[in-house]
């Protein structure tokens, strides 16, 4: 789904990508590795013009569905270990892959990004103002999330 987009921008986005969560005590190990990762990536105002539209490409994942067939598949997993993204989130990211390659096809002169988080923009506000009933810890619906925008012309 291809929504316009009004840019909610906060750079402490940028760190929750070290906060910590279970097994990664100093958060994502990808954090100053990766050229799509802060602090490398620049700032959203450095790579996309915010005074020309923005949009976000937006897909939807039946979490609480895969739940329920991962613990019934594997009957002796907690539900931990059923949620793990190991799991599910790479053919949610190819979903998203594949649904922003086919705007950027029929929309000229944009780019995307497919973790905006790591640009400093807040991506839940700005989904949510939106329409997208995206939540901070999901339970049920996971929403995964891409930018798509003109870049500054160098």
């Amino acid at each position: 789904m291809l929504l316009i987009a009004q840019p909610r921008i906060n750079y402490r986005a940028r760190e929750w990508c070290k906060l910590p969560y279970p097994d990664h005590p100093k958060g994502c190990p990808n954090y100053g590795h990766k050229s799509i990762c802060p602090p490398t990536i620049p700032l959203l105002e450095y790579a996309y013009n915010l005074s020309k539209p923005s949009y976000l490409v937006v897909v939807e994942f039946d979490l609480a569905a895969h739940v329920r067939a991962m613990l019934a598949k594997h009957p002796s997993w907690t539900e931990r270990q059923a949620k793990c993204v190991l799991y599910w989130q790479g053919t949610v990211n190819k979903r998203l892959r594949i649904e922003v390659e086919s705007y950027l096809k029929v929309i000229p002169n944009l780019v995307a990004t497919l973790c905006p988080e790591a640009m400093g923009l807040n991506v839940i506000a700005t989904a949510q103002l939106a329409g997208v009933p995206i939540k901070p810890k999901p339970v049920d619906k996971v929403f995964k999330v891409a930018f798509l925008g003109e870049p500054i012309e160098l």
